[in-house]
């Protein structure tokens, strides 16, 4: 009986290792696969990326404060908190970003700029479903400058808004602005409507 006991207990010990290895491995892989999908290398290495990765180069965010943003510190959510969401963009955006990658033509500038409003689009959105957590990364505290722009942040407070609302076209090229409460609602692009000049 005792010498049961023990081989049962050696067995399932060595089943809790074996599943304690097997679970630190898949975290491993998990969180290192995800860092990896997360570099600026990786995403510049389809070359239709290349396009806005000069353009953020170019652009007010890049040098800002010392600081050289790559492509995950706006379009995926960084922390243990925001993990899922990195993991879903990878999943989600990643797949139709390499779809797309095979099935338009990127080989220049002006091919690219004909899907350039769509895939402004989506990150949009994107931006817009995470209430702009990567843009609250670095802009913490925010002191809007003016009545106007103090007015606009109170927007946040009572109509459900976010930074990408009303920040578009910072540091891409610049594409029709969309109105994303519009466009959630309606399941397909609504731009915003052009402010009229007063006379």
């Amino acid at each position: 009986m005792a010498g049961k006991l023990r081989q049962y207990l050696s067995l399932s010990g060595g089943a809790l290792l074996l599943g304690a290895v097997l679970v630190v491995g898949a975290i491993a892989v998990v969180f290192g696969g995800e860092h990896a999908l997360s570099r600026t290398e990786f995403c510049v290495s389809c070359h239709s990326q290349t396009y806005p990765y000069e353009e953020l180069k170019k652009s007010s965010h890049y040098g800002a404060l010392g600081a050289d943003p790559g492509c995950k510190d706006c379009h995926v959510p960084q922390g243990l908190g925001n993990f899922h969401l990195a993991v879903w963009t990878h999943v989600y955006d990643g797949t139709r970003a390499v779809l797309a990658e095979m099935k338009y033509d990127y080989s220049t500038i002006e091919k690219f700029n004909e899907r350039r409003q769509i895939m402004a689009h989506y990150a949009r959105m994107s931006l817009k479903s995470w209430d702009s957590v990567t843009c609250r990364e670095c802009h913490k505290n925010t002191k809007p400058p003016g009545a106007s722009a103090k007015a606009a942040h109170k927007k946040l407070e009572t109509e459900g808004a976010t930074c990408i609302d009303c920040h578009q076209n910072l540091v891409h090229k610049k594409v029709p602005e969309s109105d994303l409460n519009a466009s959630k609602a309606q399941g397909m692009i609504v731009l915003k409507e052009e402010k009229k000049e007063k006379d």
